[in-house]
């Protein structure tokens, strides 16, 4: 308590009695020989620094008892755990980048999924090439058949590979006397590569005979889309692969040659490419509403439309055969489904996955198979194909589609006569 002396300032007094500078000398006489403050004794140091020793101690053990729980729960996956001990065991093993590339083709190859794709860095900027519309080698595409062989899609018109005289579904055997027969996608295209004005020596198997033959590399720019007329006001457009600049170069084509009479849209040996131009492509021709849809492994579908108000509205022949294929089926079948061309030729080849292209950190690149094309109607392509309105051998298609157009034409007129009456 404190009382109030007269004359003098308070003086604090313990419960007890005794006067607050006694007790303290009490305290002082019981307590340890430390002082507070910065004053710090031997004893207290030595305390201090057992102390901190043990903060140390049990802040590592800590961490580690951490490191360790983190790594339980998330331990290495044991594709990582093999890779680590055998790229640091013999000292002739491969190196771990070759042993990762081994791991994610096997993971591919476990698939069963021919479409899908590994493009390791030193090939992932040719395939993008080849996606561009740009060839820096023979001109050709390359894919999987059903029994493993590593089989030509697509030659591109006048190109070094079209001059040699290789033609789509020539099987591709060894390159520069290497055999490339188990070689993937990725390993073939790079062996194809080299600088314009170099030759390289091909074997190819052709039915049951056997090819050899020697093309001279070049550099060809945005050659997948031809167009000729081939009659008065009757338009020709070939488009062997589709790139990336596809759909501009068939609106090119549009715009430049006369064609109220007709068009004949030529996808013969096209073996497909970016889904995105195929839309474009087929959107020219065609009025608002679905060209394409396809399902993720998500369950959320894509649906892919045309928005063109304003299509060209010419009489169309589309021409297709066995080697027609993917996104180039998804063009036919699209103009077969909404009515707006006649087909003709022979069924198309009937690859109907979607494959989507996404890049590594190393900047190499996986193909995979994310969906499957569904058709306006719903009716699925894969291992079905498109079947054409007319049958018709490869060698009368072109004479074909010109009667078939000006019978197209001579029925619009007729139409327009009566409307008039």
């Amino acid at each position: 308590m404190s009382i109030n002396n007269q004359g003098g300032e308070a003086q604090n007094v313990s419960a007890n009695g005794m006067s607050q500078a006694d007790f303290e000398k009490q305290q002082r006489q019981n307590s340890p020989k430390e002082l507070p403050g910065p004053y710090l004794g031997k004893v207290s140091m030595v305390r201090l620094s057992l102390l901190l020793s043990l903060l140390l101690v049990f802040s590592g053990s800590a961490y580690a008892i951490g490191y360790l729980v983190s790594e339980n729960q998330h331990p290495p996956s044991l594709v990582d755990q093999a890779i680590k001990r055998i790229s640091s065991g013999d000292p002739r093993s491969p190196t771990e980048i070759l042993l990762q590339r081994a791991a994610i083709e096997a993971v591919l190859k476990a698939t069963k999924d021919r479409w899908s794709n590994y493009f390791p860095p030193t090939t992932a900027s040719a395939f993008d090439a080849t996606l561009e519309g740009r060839y820096s080698g023979i001109g050709i595409w390359l894919r999987r058949t059903p029994a493993n062989q590593l089989e030509i899609s697509s030659v591109q018109p006048k190109s070094p590979a079209a001059l040699a005289g290789i033609k789509v579904l020539d099987q591709l055997i060894s390159v520069d006397g290497t055999d490339v027969s188990s070689a993937t996608v990725a390993d073939a295209i790079a062996a194809l590569r080299g600088s314009p004005n170099t030759t390289v020596a091909l074997d190819l198997r052709r039915n049951s005979s056997e090819i050899n033959v020697k093309v001279k590399r070049a550099a060809v720019l945005t050659g997948d889309v031809l167009a000729s007329q081939v009659a008065p006001k009757t338009l020709y457009i070939q488009v062997s692969a589709i790139s990336l600049h596809s759909s501009d170069d068939v609106a090119t084509a549009l715009a430049r040659y006369p064609h109220s009479r007709g068009i004949i849209l030529d996808l013969r040996d096209n073996p497909g490419g970016v889904l995105s131009e195929a839309v474009a492509l087929a959107s020219q021709f065609l009025s608002p509403g679905v060209v394409v849809s396809y399902t993720r492994k998500d369950g959320v579908p894509q649906v892919m439309s045309s928005t063109n108000s304003s299509p060209d509205t010419a009489p169309m022949v589309v021409l297709i055969n066995g080697a027609t294929a993917s996104s180039a089926e998804v063009i036919a079948g699209a103009l077969q489904d909404r009515n707006r061309a006649v087909i003709i030729g022979d069924q198309s080849y009937g690859k109907g996955t979607v494959q989507e292209i996404s890049s590594l950190s190393d900047g190499s690149q996986l193909e995979i198979t994310v969906g499957q094309y569904h058709l306006p109607s719903g009716r699925a392509i894969d291992q079905v194909g498109i079947t054409p309105d007319l049958k018709v051998s490869e060698n009368g298609e072109i004479a074909q589609a010109l009667s078939i157009l000006a019978g197209l034409v001579a029925l619009d007129s007729g139409k327009s006569n009566n409307l008039k009456k």
